[in-house]
């Protein structure tokens, strides 16, 4: 049986408990502990971290207010230019040289999922919804291995997103960009929502988010679903004139509204309510 929904779904804080950029950070540090190839002289995470929200804070401030939809997706977009300027910072320090497979695939066993997340997988199996992951992360690999090590494969789940470049041996070149998805922004997101429309035609997808990040891919959805309860993102859909409901008073048959998006706390209630739930 096949079902006329695509369900796509963020990976940070939006299937996991908490953001797991730096699980991956950590898994380059634990490769340059072990290999004799490493850089000599990366800097801590800190360093890292503190250089992305200098240029943020300043690209926020010469961007101005941001008081309408238009405004604010605008700004989104743009922020491709920080979101590339760190990219291209940790690359050149060589932050993810000689990283293996193996060193991403230990701390993935410390991710935590949302619970739920598989009973939903498991009912989308039952209903012949197609299955996506489309994530700004920095590795599919990470992302493959969290989900193996807790459900087994999963490979009827594609996962968009970026990966580190390995060499013929196995091992981090230091680059970052070699995924067929290079995904920075949630532009980029809507982008390829759009191609996996084209390919997929009458079907009809759901995103799941958490994050202004995913505003783009949350409203150009024919139906997206606002993760926890993030202040950030739910102020900013106040500010621009977005209306969040509850999932349960979402009507699929009822003509997609642009400025409507839907919410919920957990998994479970995609279970309860919406084109997935138990009729």
């Amino acid at each position: 049986m096949a079902s006329r929904y695509i369900l796509v779904m963020d990976w940070d804080e939006t299937i996991t408990r908490a953001d797991t950029v730096h699980l991956v950070a950590q898994a380059a540090y634990q490769a340059h502990c072990t290999s004799s190839t490493s850089p000599r002289s990366v800097p801590p995470w800190s360093h890292f971290t503190n250089a992305y929200m200098t240029d943020y804070l300043a690209y926020q401030s010469s961007f101005g207010p941001r008081t309408s939809l238009e405004e604010e997706l605008e700004f989104l977009t743009a922020s491709a230019t920080i979101e590339q300027a760190s990219v291209t910072r940790i690359e050149k320090a060589g932050l993810f040289k000689s990283i293996t497979a193996k060193h991403l695939q230990e701390q993935a066993a410390k991710v935590e999922i949302r619970p739920g997340f598989i009973d939903l997988i498991r009912r989308c199996r039952t209903l012949g919804v197609m299955l996506g992951i489309m994530s700004v992360n920095w590795s599919q690999v990470f992302i493959r291995a969290a989900l193996e090590q807790k459900y087994g494969s999963c490979d009827d789940v594609p996962v968009y997103c970026n990966e580190i470049e390995f060499d013929k041996e196995g091992k981090g070149t230091g680059m970052m960009s070699c995924s067929d998805y290079v995904l920075r922004t949630g532009a980029d997101k809507a982008k390829l929502i759009k191609q996996l429309l084209a390919r997929n035609s009458g079907k009809k997808i759901v995103y799941v988010g958490d994050s202004t990040g995913d505003l783009h891919p949350l409203l150009d959805a024919d139906i997206g679903v606002i993760m926890g309860e993030k202040k950030s993102l739910r102020e900013t859909c106040e500010r621009v004139g977005i209306t969040i409901k509850h999932i349960s008073l979402l009507d699929v048959a009822s003509p997609k509204d642009g400025r409507m998006l839907y919410c919920i706390r957990e998994w479970k209630e995609l279970l309860l309510h919406g084109p997935f739930a138990h009729k």
